[in-house]
């Protein structure tokens, strides 16, 4: 591995205000994809309550394949034209972009001053949050790959050379790395001092946030590649992948709580919220009870990508169009009109949503 370092004096350090971020970056969780540190793709904002008007929309030139991240009034997101773009959150101006040598699949991590994000020209980037400037970058022998978790002042990713990472924020310096038997090819989970990682080997590891050291190991999900971030909640960890089964995991133990066939393929992550977790992929939306992985409710069309919650409602990539669905019974809301294309990605903010497609679009819905 390789660090690249840019020298010379910074000008005066940027100072933003983020949701979740305190006074210094290396002090709090940075800003991440699903809604939270947690990964459970429950967001803070209400969202619209009812059916949306598009207020803007951005092209760029490749698919997006994950889910933007909004830090402040600007939104992040990569995309297959090997760029990561930075948004005006009301007006979808472009302020800056950074050009990579390889397609970036997965979402970035933002904090107070930094962006950090993977890509498949093997490179791992940071970048000056307000420039797109690049800071550092480490360079693998295969792709670094999932969206990383920043937290005092180191940052945490894998890869497919099967490795795991911890790298110092500022510099890209190497603190650990922990090596599973095969690629990690989803973005790993940091919640209090463990970091979650879900392998193609099957398996689900828990290791020390500060030295890599393994905690427990168990096989999950159908014992098959493993492809979804883990999610956690209250005590639970669940993952899925090609086994098409979704497992609830004790944090402390590692011991399986219940295992759910969901009878297709997962893989994004689940949604976990209102006691229920929902399970998204080849086949129709699941909801099953957090608790037990009894089948609540299931929604009859195929929802291939993870659903975004909210405490009222939660959103889902219907085709070209955006549903809303009660989240006690899986009744349809409301449907948005048809965008562009089919829909990749969803974030709730505030009482927008911000929607990717996969013709480059990205649209900011109220």
């Amino acid at each position: 591995m390789m660090a690249h370092f840019r020298y010379g004096a910074r000008l005066a350090a940027m100072v933003f205000a983020i949701a979740g971020c305190g006074p210094a970056a290396n002090d709090s969780p940075a800003v991440v994809y699903r809604g939270n540190a947690e990964r459970t793709g429950l967001f803070a904002g209400e969202g619209p309550a009812e059916k949306p008007q598009e207020l803007w929309r951005f092209l760029t030139l490749g698919v997006l394949t994950e889910t933007p991240v909004i830090a402040g009034d600007t939104l992040f997101v990569g995309t297959t034209d090997e760029s990561v773009y930075a948004l005006d959150l009301h007006t979808g101006k472009r302020r800056w972009r950074f050009k990579a040598f390889g397609n970036i699949r997965d979402s970035v991590a933002v904090d107070r001053d930094r962006v950090y994000v993977a890509s498949e020209d093997n490179n791992f980037y940071t970048l000056d949050r307000a420039t797109g400037e690049k800071l550092w970058s480490s360079r693998f022998d295969k792709t670094p790959q999932g969206a990383a978790a920043v937290r005092n002042g180191r940052v945490y990713f894998g890869g497919f050379d099967k490795k795991v990472r911890a790298l110092d924020a500022a510099t890209g310096r190497p603190v650990w790395e922990f090596a599973a038997k095969q690629s990690v090819g989803a973005g790993v989970t940091l919640v209090d001092d463990t970091v979650y990682v879900a392998a193609f080997d099957g398996r689900l590891y828990a290791l020390h946030r500060e030295t890599g050291k393994v905690l427990w190991q168990v096989p999950a999900g159908g014992g098959q590649w493993l492809t979804t971030a883990p999610a956690v909640h209250d005590g639970q960890v669940f993952v899925g992948g090609w086994g098409q089964k979704l497992s609830a995991i004790d944090t402390a133990s590692g011991k399986i709580n219940w295992s759910f066939d969901a009878g297709m393929r997962i893989d994004h992550p689940p949604a976990v919220a209102h006691g229920l977790v929902y399970i998204s992929g080849l086949g129709p939306l699941q909801a099953v009870d957090a608790q037990s992985g009894e089948l609540r409710w299931s929604f009859g069309e195929r929802i291939f990508r993870s659903v975004a919650a909210t405490a009222e409602r939660i959103y889902a990539a219907c085709d070209k169009q955006i549903c809303a669905l009660q989240p006690d019974s899986g009744e349809l809301l409301w449907r948005s009109e048809v965008l562009s294309d089919t829909v990749t990605s969803i974030t709730v903010h505030a009482d927008r949503l911000y929607v990717g497609t996969i013709d480059g679009y990205i649209y900011a819905l109220q």
